[in-house]
């Protein structure tokens, strides 16, 4: 019995985020409203309101469930150009979810939580030797490759996965090697 319950769960949460996918095409998430959603879902509020608030819920559950696919693929990798790679082939997978995640949502908050996780197991102090005087440089080297690597993303999916996974890899991987080498 709590299998089909969940399976039920499982079937309801995809519809109502298929139908918030539907409506994100054609407008923003703060124009969609739950009787909209739920109408497009084709189920009753009730239903909307026992796994959810708003519609913003389903948004947040789907980049928690980017973000764990793209942990996942942090956990498998061995090194830096890896973990850059995987990540593109994964975001390039589901066109449709991260062009939701990051053009309507400004998934950079995604990205900047992966990345934070590559900090951690790949620390710059692993990589380069951390004087007084180039610590604060190395800091804003980070930020610097941090920021710019998600510009790269969010501007490939906006221009619609245009180059494939491995070029866009091959690109940030050249800039964020370079920035380790200052």
């Amino acid at each position: 019995m709590d299998l089909r319950k969940d399976r039920r769960v499982q079937y309801t949460k995809k519809i109502l985020h298929e139908a918030l996918f539907s409506l994100l095409n054609e407008k923003e998430l703060s124009e969609i409203t739950i009787t909209e959603l739920c109408k497009t879902a084709d189920v009753n509020r009730n239903t909307f309101y026992r796994h959810y608030h708003i519609p913003m819920d389903i948004l947040l559950e789907i980049e928690d469930d980017v973000f764990e696919k793209l942990s996942a693929v942090l956990r498998k990798s061995t090194n830096m150009d890896d973990v850059i790679l995987l990540s593109c082939q994964l975001l390039e997978s589901d066109k449709q979810m991260s062009k939701i995640v990051f053009t309507k949502a400004d998934g950079s908050g995604i990205l900047s939580r992966i990345l934070r996780s590559v900090r951690n197991n790949f620390p710059v102090e692993n990589q380069i030797e951390l004087t007084a005087e180039v610590k604060p440089f190395a800091e804003m080297a980070y930020q610097f490759g941090e920021k710019g690597s998600i510009a790269v993303i969010k501007n490939w999916i906006e221009n619609d996965f245009s180059i494939p996974a491995e070029s866009i890899a091959q690109i940030i991987s050249y800039l964020v090697n370079k920035l380790n080498k200052l």
